[in-house]
């Protein structure tokens, strides 16, 4: 072991591991807080309150920095509660039991044991918070949405199995009923027909509805073909009519307008079906659906807000602002560098936005940039604005936080929100400048599709002004690199494609393409069998990738070949994990590492091993290296010099 800058080194498993050495007086990894203190809103049902004819309003909200949590609001006295779950960070899955308690379906979380279960309760006996009930499936991740059976029974559809699932609440059975469709992932909605069958939404790859006999426990298909048929018609929806009735209603894509724009959404057609005897027919208009927020002296409750503002809209047209508080911190998505000096980042389900100031330590969390309710998936800095791109829809806007926070469509909002980019557009993974500073943009497409797109925003214009989908066959656009030298944009694809579908090519692609030519000129496989290209950056006249769990490529822009191949040995590596820091060094995270990359011996040197999860990342200035863990963000701080 040597010492170097304040630093130990020592080499374990043939790879450099550096630790601090105890002199420095600073501990490698601080945490910076939680900088946006708020959990995601993921439903608002009206239920029994703790006494025999009360009622409260229940908000469930999700979070990544600790469990989920009811609150319940008196909406006569305006006094609210908070309720702990023992296990889960969301619940998709919500309802009030016939036996008159709350439940929840969990999905997918950090935990594998937290995924897929059942929770319930009870509003007469709130000392006992939320408890556990069981998990139906094995296999299932998501509970998405619950209906109440003829038969007294809680059913609920689920994911990734496209399962339908049962609770009896009078016996405590659990049960998994099977799948609904053999080619889909996903049950996403159901309802009780008058019938006593359940319908199930299926999706979404091919849409269909299924119906399902709790007497027989058969199940089949009624969603007539005319509506399957189509590559477009991706899912199937059902929902319970205040008339009694089950209604579906089924969406086509229809063919791109010959005047179109590229972003220009697919234009769509929607149909409703009304379910009689078993079979599905055209209805002559939507109905109205059940509403499940609805007070007894019939006030409704509307527009519910993680900021802990609801309003109930009496009879009369008078409506009445309420509030409520809670305690919640939402899970950081990714981090940035950004406009002046700051560290930038965005979290998940609530979609919110945060800066971080080195100089000050203050964070500021002013809101949400993109009116959609997922995440943030990609950030540039444009000259001292900062373009935001987000799930769903690559929905693009801009914002300058030298300036107040004022969010609009029109010039002077700021942010300013643009809105989705178009065809193949999803999850926008990646984002940077290209020639004469236009902005290029990777997604992952809709659900139930292959193949993202690569679009070109013009920011001088304001809008964009080329879309390339797909711009890589059945493959999702996963992270980019602009080379000045050559003009060539280059990039790594993913085969996973929109949820729900199937990959549809054998492993991931690296690929150049040419702005001027408008077309790909490289497009080859690093690493056979590889899924996903998640991390690529440039130094010099070479650009470095990293595939799958730490798979290193080496690419020679001039030479034309890869010169260096390598397992790096770090484990798995989060999206967009690799930067290139002015000292010429490359600086990595992987799950548990910090670690440094020479573009010029491609030596690797762990520089920390971090005891927690680096869940996201990277941020890099002079004062260290930063990345979120849950609702936390981290900082690896630069080791202090003799």
């Amino acid at each position: 072991m040597r010492m170097v800058f304040g630093v130990a080194l020592a080499i374990v498993g043939g790879v450099m591991v550096c630790a601090h050495a105890a002199e420095t007086g600073k501990s490698p990894f601080e945490s910076l807080g939680k900088p946006v203190p708020k959990g995601g809103l993921m439903g608002c049902i009206v239920g029994p309150g703790p006494t025999d004819g009360s009622e409260r309003i229940y908000f469930n909200f999700r979070q990544e920095g600790g469990k989920l949590f009811l609150v319940s609001a008196d909406p006569d006295t305006g006094k609210s509660e908070q309720y702990q779950s023992p296990v889960g960070t969301g619940a998709w899955g919500f309802i009030v039991g016939p036996d008159n308690k709350i439940y929840l379906g969990t999905h997918q979380g950090d935990d594998p044991s937290d995924d897929g279960q059942v929770l319930v309760f009870d509003p007469k006996h709130p000392e006992k918070q939320i408890q556990v009930v069981g998990r139906p499936s094995a296999t299932e991740t998501y509970l998405w949405m619950f209906t109440i059976g003829k038969d007294g029974k809680i059913y609920g559809c689920t994911y990734p199995g496209a399962k339908l699932v049962s609770y009896d609440p009078k016996t405590g059975a659990l049960a998994d009923l099977g799948v609904m469709d053999d080619s889909q992932k996903y049950s996403r909605s159901v309802c009780t027909g008058p019938d006593g069958k359940i319908y199930v939404g299926i999706g979404y790859g091919r849409g269909n509805v299924v119906m399902y006999d709790p007497a027989t426990g058969k199940h089949e298909s009624i969603l007539p073909d005319a509506y399957r048929k189509e590559p477009e018609q991706t899912v199937g929806e059902v929902y319970a009519g205040v008339d009694g009735n089950v209604y579906i209603k089924a969406t086509r894509v229809d063919p791109a307008k010959p005047d179109a724009k590229p972003g220009d959404a697919r234009p769509t057609t929607s149909v409703t079906l009304l379910v009689k005897d078993g079979k599905a027919e055209l209805s002559e208009k939507p109905a109205t659906a059940v509403s499940h927020t609805k007070l007894k002296d019939g006030r409704v409750v509307q527009n519910p807000n993680l900021n802990g503002t609801y309003e109930l809209a009496a009879t009369d047209g008078k409506v009445e602002k309420k509030t409520f508080t809670y305690k919640g911190a939402s899970g950081i998505f990714m981090v940035s560098n950004g406009p002046l000096g700051r560290i930038y980042g965005g979290t998940w389900m609530p979609c919110e936005v945060f800066s971080y100031d080195p100089a000050t330590g203050k964070t500021e969390n002013p809101g949400n940039p993109c009116e959609v309710g997922g995440e943030i998936y990609s950030m540039l800095d444009h000259h001292g604005s900062l373009y935001v791109c987000a799930y769903p829809g690559s929905f693009l806007s801009k914002w300058d936080p030298s300036k107040p926070w004022n969010y609009g469509h029109d010039p002077d909002n700021n942010p300013r929100g643009f809105g989705p980019l178009g065809p193949g557009h999803l999850r926008p993974r990646a984002m940077v400048h290209g020639p004469n500073e236009l902005i290029y943009i990777g997604s992952y497409p809709e659900y139930g599709r292959p193949g993202g797109s690569l679009g070109v925003w013009d920011p001088a214009q304001e809008k964009l002004i080329e879309n390339y989908h797909p711009l890589v066959k059945d493959q999702s656009i996963a992270t980019l690199v602009y080379d000045p030298g050559s003009g060539l944009i280059f990039g790594g694809s993913s085969t996973a494609g929109g949820g729900g579908s199937t990959p549809a090519a054998p492993e991931a692609k690296f690929f150049a393409f040419d702005p001027k030519a408008k077309k790909l000129v490289l497009e080859e496989a690093p690493y056979p069998g590889a899924q996903t290209i998640v991390s690529m950056a440039l130094a010099g006249r070479k650009i470095f990738g990293v595939a799958d769990a730490g798979k290193l490529f080496v690419y020679d822009i001039d030479a034309k070949k890869y010169v260096h191949k390598a397992e790096l040995g770090l484990g798995e590596m989060p999206d967009c994990s690799l930067a290139l820091w002015k000292d010429g060094k490359f600086y990595g995270v992987s799950q548990n590492k910090v670690f440094r990359l020479d573009p010029d011996t491609f030596a690797t040197t762990v520089l920390a091993e971090y005891p927690g999860k680096i869940r996201c990342g990277l941020a890099i200035d002079d004062h260290g290296i930063y990345f979120g863990d849950k609702a936390e963000l981290m900082r690896w701080n630069w080791p202090a010099k003799p």
